[in-house]
């Protein structure tokens, strides 16, 4: 090799260096691009999974809601013998349901109802059998305990042997909370398969929805779904390690991806990924075939092969032309390498790889000045946001009255009233005010929901019982504000109002209580009674409800105590309800104190219980001392 020539030498190792970098370049490349192209792969089916889990959850958490919703109303309805009719009417206003099934078990004794949605004919039964479903037992069992509900596994309907449902129980709850029945909805699984038969994918590729136990619920082939397991796959599909380490991943609701041969692509190998959906125990799983996965990148592998042989015989001959006349080429070099040095470059439009790698910076570099300014707006945003919740905070304060300063021509009154959300704004409402010189009119109130919708509720209300109360009786303003409320309430807001108008010189009370949680009242002695008599559903509903009201009478020394549902509802970190009885308690062991220390005396109550637990619902009082001698 040392008596070769310079040029030879030189030229063969240079080719051997080419050669050597050209196949490990070529080869980085193709595995570096196919891992590029996996990720973008298994984006794409995440994008498609969570297509799919919003969808699905869209009819979940709907029907969620529905049950849970109806579930309060379910005992009202049922006293006022109009249960068929109004679970009827929310089969008939929500099509995706197909069923309800109501248990009642009280004083030892079972009733049942149970209303299918058939073709659009309500059917309606008697019947424990049709009350049953899988399940169905350890279902009661489990949410007795629980303050949500619990979906069922996938069954075929007894009605119709073709329909595949799944039933949500949530249980049925007196005000003292205890469990008196249960709900189940029965929705329609046949939205499951439109919903993966509208899914598009890449060509070839195919999606299922699968239950908790591995069953197939939605499958391109319809003999496949509640027949077929993907649990029990055979060895050809996945090795026993490979699916056990799968099934684990399901069974534990996680996601994950890999490799497979798929019975329903004949085995041929395939890319899969899979992900839960949130609110349910089912799962998406998507199969992509590995030929269609990696066929353009195999053919660009090749060309790039074929191109890189081609290259590396032109080096060749350059090398051994540029070696035979080294002089002139090195000269060449030389000067060019000067140039170089000195910053005296040539300009051309020639696209070669610095180019490619200087416009792709450009690039970036606008594309981080447009991710600066986005998170600019985004930052702006929000303060605004925040500035809005502050101004809607000020104002709903400025709504509610904060000053108890004691009226001196009216030294038999000692009234004080707290105001606490559960987020920025609430929606719970009292307020205090004289419709005459004689009359204190006194109401307290809570919207459904929390938040701003709540909150813009509550001060419409707030507003129209300051103008319909003069000259009026409890419930015909009621009557009124209920009327006013149900013409634009678009978002299906109701409010649970306790109103009631005190004689301050007789101590006589009139009132009237749109299902709102019952008050109590104090005597001199201590002994504690409830005012436990309802007038009507809540306010802002159905508009021309009539109202009906009571009267009683306050003797000097007696106390009242009006609260909201968020005292009642209050929980501690063993999620536990602080409930009616340990509210009575409370309210009997109170020392006589003023109104504002009394109204303290039960918010240390309830914090004492709640301990260190996040609340989630709006906590309102309200105490009255009557005075009078």
């Amino acid at each position: 090799m040392n008596n070769r020539s310079i040029a030879f030498q030189l030229s063969l190792y240079i080719v051997v260096i080419v050669t050597i970098t050209v196949g490990v370049i070529v080869y980085l490349n193709y595995n570096y691009s196919k891992r590029i192209l996996i990720e973008k792969i298994e984006e794409n089916a995440i994008n498609k999974s969570v297509e799919v889990q919003n969808k699905i959850s869209f009819y979940v958490v709907s029907t969620q809601e529905i049950t849970r919703n109806a579930s309060h109303q379910i005992l009202f309805y049922s006293q006022q013998k109009s249960l068929e009719d109004f679970l009827g009417n929310v089969l008939r206003d929500n099509p995706i349901l197909s069923g309800f099934r109501v248990e009642f078990a009280q004083a030892g004794q079972q009733r049942y109802l149970s209303l299918f949605n058939k073709a659009g004919t309500v059917e309606i039964f008697h019947s424990p059998e049709y009350c049953n479903f899988p399940n169905y037992n350890s279902i009661k069992g489990f949410v007795s305990k629980q303050t949500d509900g619990l979906w069922s596994t996938p069954f075929y309907c007894p009605l119709d042997t073709t329909l595949l449902v799944a039933s949500y129980t949530c249980p049925i709850h007196q005000e003292d909370g205890t469990v008196v029945g249960y709900l189940s909805t029965q929705i329609n699984l046949n939205f499951l398969n439109q919903i993966n038969s509208n899914l598009k994918i890449d060509e070839g590729a195919m999606s299922f929805i699968l239950g908790e136990d591995g069953t197939f619920l939605a499958h391109p082939d319809s003999s496949m779904i509640m027949n077929k397991n993907i649990y029990e796959l055979s060895e050809k599909i996945l090795s026993p390690s490979q699916r056990l380490d799968y099934e684990a991943l399901m069974r534990a609701h996680q996601q994950g991806s890999g490799f497979a041969r798929p019975e329903a692509l004949n085995y041929e190998k395939a890319w899969f990924h899979f992900a839960p959906v949130p609110k349910t125990y089912w799962t998406v799983l998507i199969v992509i075939p590995a030929r269609q996965l990696f066929s353009e990148l195999d053919g660009l592998f090749r060309n790039v092969v074929i191109i890189s042989l081609v290259c590396l015989i032109v080096i060749i001959g350059i090398i051994f032309l540029l070696f035979r006349r080294m002089l002139s080429p090195l000269a060449a070099i030389a000067k060019s390498i000067k140039r170089v040095s000195s910053g005296e470059l040539l300009v051309t439009t020639q696209k070669n790889e610095i180019d490619l790698l200087s416009s792709s910076l450009h690039d970036l570099q606008q594309n981080y000045s447009k991710h600066l300014n986005e998170q600019t707006q985004s930052k702006k945003d929000k303060r605004k946001i925040e500035k809005d919740l502050k101004s809607a905070k000020e104002i709903q304060t400025a709504i509610i009255p904060t000053e108890f300063i004691k009226d001196p021509r009216r030294p038999e009154i000692d009234l004080y009233a707290i105001l606490d959300p559960a987020e920025s704004i609430g929606g719970d409402l009292y307020d205090y005010f004289y419709v005459d010189s004689n009359h204190l009119l006194f109401t307290m109130g809570d919207v459904s929901g929390k938040g701003i919708p709540a909150a813009l509720f509550m001060a419409v209300a707030h507003t129209l019982i300051k103008g319909k109360s003069k000259g009026l009786k409890a419930s015909q303003i009621v009557e009124k504000v209920n009327d006013e409320l149900s013409l634009q309430n678009s978002n299906q807001n109701f409010l649970t109002l306790f109103l009631g108008i005190l004689d301050v010189e007789t101590g006589e009370l009139s009132y009237c209580n749109a299902a709102h949680n019952y008050p109590y009242v104090i005597t001199r002695g201590g002994k504690v009674h409830a005012l436990d008599k309802t007038h009507g559903l809540p306010i802002g509903v159905y508009s021309s409800k009539s109202y009906g009201g009571d009267t009683g009478i306050l003797k000097a020394g007696d106390r009242l105590v009006l609260y909201t549902d968020g005292v009642t509802d209050c929980r501690n970190e063993q999620d536990e309800l602080f409930g009616i009885e340990n509210l009575r308690n409370c309210i009997a062991d109170m020392p006589d104190l003023p109104a504002k220390a009394s109204t303290q005396y039960i918010l240390d109550c309830l914090r004492a219980f709640k301990g260190n637990a996040a609340r989630s619902d709006d906590i309102s009082l309200m105490i009255i001392d009557y005075k009078r001698s």
